[in-house]
């Protein structure tokens, strides 16, 4: 089945080179093509559009492996075949290996296209042996020959089995490369309007401070609109590395998503402590909405360093063999799994119960979303048993910034937007499960796992069926489905689900 005109507008933005000629309309004209092929990233599988979907998305020339198998897999990278193989070695010894920064425990290997532009320009040996290129620098790349990375991945596979090399995967900020998050951000008709959910007042079954205070929320997204911060007082004192949302007059597309998703993190906890960290998004394409999985994880690990009890991974998608990523294995083992942090992370957007990472590691909360009555699944929602919980998603209303803004898709609507919008997707259900989180613990005085539990238990406790266990941001206090005293004033006991 051919790619939809949905998913071709999306990748449109991931693929295509804004310098290109022809380009689709973003971005301007420039003479450093050349230098722009290297470090980009490709789909699998590379017919996509007659296949009409995509499996997931990485950095060319680019493999990643645990530091202490580099020699291992160096070795069966340059070795002669098997017996009866004549395809040769599976990267020639002649064509420069170099090595890609990435995370302690992580080395990547890089040739062709995967090197800077620099090294191969001045003809620098690699840092793994040889010198040459390895094929024609023109740029036009063959995403099926001998040295693309799918064919380098399934040969070393061959001979050292699966989860020694892998992927450098691109993760989305939407599941599948589908417009994120699961709508485009919709006009309200007034500046009036009000957030939805409503900023919690900090009271929940009668007691007071189940807001959030000293409890510090981290956000990995594209960073923080701070003129539209300033705009609104539930936004106040909400920190963040800065996101520019116009350019060419326009708003540009996945704007503003790290100030919407910090919205709903302070709807649910008004007091926590919100900082936004913009994470790299791929070379050269600025409108991808889209980062390398090890640029996700230092950004992770820098809120870590800020004393970040509460981590919103907004960056979700497929892996290769849908298996996890070792960049978020290795942080989860070295770091994460000493310390009392809880990652959240959205289930993703595609309608689909194929695993979406980070979001269905165990140790990370995957967040589908609820319909808006809050009576069913949200029809876009990913599901299955990976997803943890699911809460509202659907017809959210929060902090945006203000300007003109064209749709992605087709017809390509212009909308005019004026500090708030209406949007849609797990990207903003799951920072309302963080701010829920965080409001308890404020309250109770408990660390972030164990709120955490806690609030996954009373979701199990009032599972839908069809759906699965259930929270709602009123339910902060995590009380069972039963009044837990005569005058109960939040509603604890009634979930709005019928």
């Amino acid at each position: 089945m051919p790619a939809d005109q949905r998913l071709k507008d999306a990748l449109r933005l991931i693929l295509d080179d804004p310098g290109d000629s022809e380009r689709t309309g973003r971005g301007k004209k420039r003479d450093d093509r050349e230098e722009r092929w290297h470090g980009t990233a490709a789909v699998y599988p590379p017919d996509w559009e007659e296949c009409g979907y995509v499996e997931y998305f990485y950095r060319r020339d680019t493999i990643l492996v645990r530091t202490e198998e580099v020699e291992l897999v160096l070795e069966t990278l340059r070795e002669s075949p098997m017996p009866g193989d004549d395809r040769g070695p599976i990267i020639p010894e002649n064509v420069a290996i170099d090595r890609l920064p990435v995370i302690g425990g992580v080395t990547g290997l890089v040739w062709r296209y995967g090197r800077t532009f620099r090294s191969v320009k001045a003809g620098k040996p690699g840092k793994f042996g040889g010198k040459d290129f390895g094929g024609k620098r023109d740029g036009r790349y063959d995403d099926t020959d001998a040295l693309s990375t799918p064919t380098v991945l399934a040969r070393v596979d061959e001979r050292l089995g699966r989860d020694v090399v892998f992927a450098c995967h691109a993760l989305p900020q939407n599941g599948n490369g589908h417009p994120c998050p699961a709508t485009e951000p919709a006009e309200l008709p007034s500046r009036s309007a009000s957030p939805e959910p409503p900023v919690s007042d900090g009271i929940c079954c009668g007691t007071h401070g189940w807001d959030g205070r000293d409890v510090m929320v981290g956000v990995v997204d594209d960073g923080l609109v701070k003129s539209t911060a300033e705009m609104w007082s539930w936004m106040a004192g909400v920190s963040g590395d800065a996101d520019n949302p116009i350019a060419d007059g326009k708003i540009k597309p996945y704007a503003c998503h790290g100030t919407f998703v910090a919205g709903c993190v302070r709807c649910v906890a008004p007091k926590a402590k919100v900082h936004v960290k913009k994470a790299v998004y791929i070379d050269c394409r600025p409108y991808a909405g889209m980062a390398y999985e090890h640029e996700i994880i230092q950004k992770m690990s820098d809120l870590m360093d800020c004393g970040a009890d509460v981590i919103v991974c907004e960056f979700d998608g497929f892996t290769r063999f849908h298996r996890p990523m070792v960049t978020f294995n290795v942080f989860y083992d070295k770091r994460l799994r000493h310390l009392n942090v809880v990652v959240v992370a959205p289930a993703g957007n595609d309608t689909t119960y194929k695993p979406t990472f980070p979001a269905a590691y165990s140790w990370v909360i995957g967040v589908g979303a609820l319909s808006a009555d809050g009576n069913c699944r949200a029809s876009f929602s990913n599901y299955g048993g990976w997803v943890d919980v699911y809460a509202p998603g659907e017809d959210l209303v929060n902090a945006f910034t203000v300007g003109e803004y064209e749709c992605i898709e087709e017809p390509h609507e212009h909308r005019r937007f004026e500090g708030l919008a209406n949007w849609s997707g797990t990207s903003f259900s799951a920072p309302l499960v963080a701010g829920m989180i965080a409001a308890r613990m404020s309250a109770t005085g408990e660390n972030a796992p164990l709120a955490a539990e806690a609030l996954l238990r009373l979701a199990r406790s009032q599972a839908v069926l069809g759906v699965g266990p259930v929270l709602l941001p009123h339910q902060v206090c995590a009380t069972p489905r039963k009044l837990c005293h005569p005058s109960c004033d939040s509603a604890c006991a009634h979930a709005v689900l019928s």
